[in-house]
């Protein structure tokens, strides 16, 4: 391999662990601000609410950063269907388990230790005061894992989300192979119009583009969700020239500042 393309590899690599250091920053502080958006104390000052939202806002691209990220490095998929399924969903089962086992287990270890229910809406900003102790809802709780997160385990609607981008991904890596820069460019045109659905539904009218009570499949559906920061981040790295600090930062802040002042609180999914 050329000496320049060796740098050029090295200092992307570095460049992603970067971006991924200012990911992981941006999720804890999200979820410090959190509790000032939806705990009903918080709500209920107008002030402590603001703030919440004022740097929420400001910290909600660390979840489409982290699917660009992983767009960037595993698109193309170059291994075996069941390879990379063991290799990426194991790596992400595991820990997921554990902690969302333990996360739910956490009321009643409350209630052994003799603690007041209102502890558990202290730890966990979504539950309520007076909330469930007993061992037999935590067991309840635990075998509805597989299904989807609860009042406890939030966070972890991120890994349901991961799952089902690895699931998807060897797929979409085959047309990504076959495809030219051309039909990427338009996936991610109908793809960023989709961002603006949720504005349309609430605006408009929430049955659009063939959705209605008894279709939730859209004409943009198959475009939408996270499948296009997979693209997103793949196609920057790869199918765009490097551009210079001024001509990246003159597109991204006032694009950035559009996105934050963007109403979004009540507006549909």
């Amino acid at each position: 391999m050329p000496q320049n393309s060796v740098q050029h590899q090295a200092h992307r690599i570095v460049w992603v662990d970067v971006l991924r250091f200012i990911a992981i920053f941006m999720v804890i502080c999200i979820h410090c601000s959190d509790p000032f958006n939806v705990s009903p104390e918080a709500r209920s000052n107008p002030e402590f609410n603001f703030w919440g939202s004022f740097y929420g806002s400001f910290l909600r691209p660390c979840v489409p950063l982290f699917v660009m990220i992983t767009g960037l490095l595993l698109l193309p998929v170059k291994m075996k269907l069941e390879d990379f399924y063991k290799k990426r969903l194991l790596r992400i089962a595991v820990p997921f388990l554990i902690w969302s086992v333990l996360y739910n287990l956490f009321p009643w270890i409350t209630g052994v230790l003799g603690l007041s229910p209102t502890i558990i809406s202290d730890v966990f900003a979504y539950a309520s005061p007076d909330a469930s102790q007993s061992f037999a809802d935590a067991m309840k709780n635990i075998a509805l894992i597989p299904l989807n997160f609860n009042t406890y385990t939030v966070p972890m609607w991120y890994l349901y989300m991961l799952i089902g981008l690895y699931l998807y991904m060897p797929f979409f890596s085959a047309w990504i192979e076959k495809s030219n820069l051309k039909q990427k460019k338009i996936f991610l045109g109908i793809w960023a119009f989709t961002l603006f659905l949720p504005y349309a539904y609430e605006f408009i009218s929430p049955q659009l583009f063939g959705i209605c009570a008894w279709n939730s499949f859209g004409t943009f559906y198959y475009f939408a969700g996270f499948n296009g920061y997979l693209l997103l981040g793949y196609y920057l790295a790869k199918d765009v020239k490097l551009w210079s600090w001024g001509k990246a930062l003159a597109i991204s802040i006032p694009l950035f500042i559009i996105g934050y002042m963007a109403p979004t609180s009540d507006l549909k999914p």
